[in-house]
């Protein structure tokens, strides 16, 4: 029974450590040099495009390697009101004016898509095209632990989460490039509150509001 007891615990450590590894917790969001504040609420993005970036946020899962640029966001809503963020839309406008939604995570890992349909038409980042998954496999368990899901933002709280964007290797088109980020809501009322612009580097993002 000792014995027992003894392998239980050696494999408690082993799964504690193997946590600490993968966990991966934000900072606050006011630490962010892309950050906007309105009205008490402020929204803080960051790209991945460092690999020692990527591999503390997700792990084996490079997504990188399929021309996908993860963007954290993290949304500290320093209000008494809760926020609905279930229909929250962001987008990446790049200095030519080009623009292109988030894409699911379980996108992450497809090829890119081509022509009018690609709001980045450059070359694929590897040889021979973009790899498919495997048979049967869906978006990696890093991917998904990642996601931005949050329907809510509850009052004096935080939430956080990656959006995934297509844009290839093309590291240039991310200079003087911001998110637009609209569609919260207060939970309340259905009342629309403002919008966000936030440079992803260079100037500080725009205020605005709708």
């Amino acid at each position: 029974m000792r014995t027992l007891g003894k392998v239980a615990v050696l494999a408690g450590v082993v799964a504690a450590q193997a946590g600490e590894k993968t966990r991966f917790e934000p900072r606050p969001a006011t630490e962010y040099a892309h950050r906007q504040t309105v009205e008490k609420v402020t929204i803080a993005v960051e790209p991945f495009e460092d690999r020692e970036e990527m591999k503390q946020a997700f792990g084996k899962t490079d997504p990188g390697k399929w021309g996908v640029l993860p963007v954290l966001l993290v949304l500290a809503n320093d209000t008494d009101r809760a926020l609905h963020l279930a229909n929250m839309r962001v987008q990446l406008i790049t200095a030519s004016g080009q623009k292109a939604d988030s894409i699911p995570g379980d996108e992450v890992e497809k090829p890119r898509p081509t022509g009018r349909h690609s709001p980045f038409p450059v070359p694929s980042p590897i040889p021979g095209g973009i790899p498919r998954p495997g048979k049967g496999q869906s978006k990696s368990m890093e991917i998904a632990a990642r996601e931005f899901v949050a329907p809510m933002a509850a009052p004096r709280g935080t939430v956080h989460g990656f959006f995934f964007f297509r844009v290839g290797k093309a590291a240039e088109r991310l200079a003087d490039s911001r998110l637009y980020i609209t569609g919260i809501r207060d939970a309340r009322t259905g009342q629309e509150l403002f919008y966000f612009e936030i440079a992803l580097g260079g100037d500080s993002g725009k205020r605005g509001r709708n």
